[in-house]
């Protein structure tokens, strides 16, 4: 049982280091522009066709998308690194990939959050 309040330890040390508050800070301050290109991926690219991603990729003079594949996993991981070189190139050319990962998937779900289900009545 050592190991596992160890690891707690470890883990509790990471999330309340410098570093890792300057990662949360970071993520903060770049959210705005995120949900902002979310927004406006959504508004662009309502059905998520290769042809209206790529109008996002104009817009935004990025790289054009060569093919998306049929399935959602595909256009998504499209759409999350569109959003993600947007971000990087507009916001913040320094930060890491997986940090504007963060702020995207972040953005995502505070445009499109999760309904609230509601039992069905008895």
């Amino acid at each position: 049982m050592g190991w596992l309040t160890n690891l707690f330890k470890n883990v509790k040390g990471f999330f309340t280091s410098p570093k890792a508050e300057a990662a949360e800070k970071e993520i903060e301050t770049l959210l705005p522009a995120g949900l902002a290109i979310v927004q406006d991926i959504d508004a662009i690219a309502p059905n998520k066709t290769l042809t209206e991603i790529n109008a996002v990729a104009t817009k935004y003079a990025v790289p054009a998308i060569a093919s998306i594949g049929s399935d959602p996993a595909s256009t998504g991981n499209v759409l999350l690194n569109l959003a993600t070189t947007i971000l990087q190139k507009n916001h913040a050319p320094t930060a890491s990939v997986s940090l504007l990962n963060t702020v995207v998937q972040l953005a995502v779900q505070a445009a499109n959050p999760t309904p609230t289900v509601v039992p069905a009545s008895a």
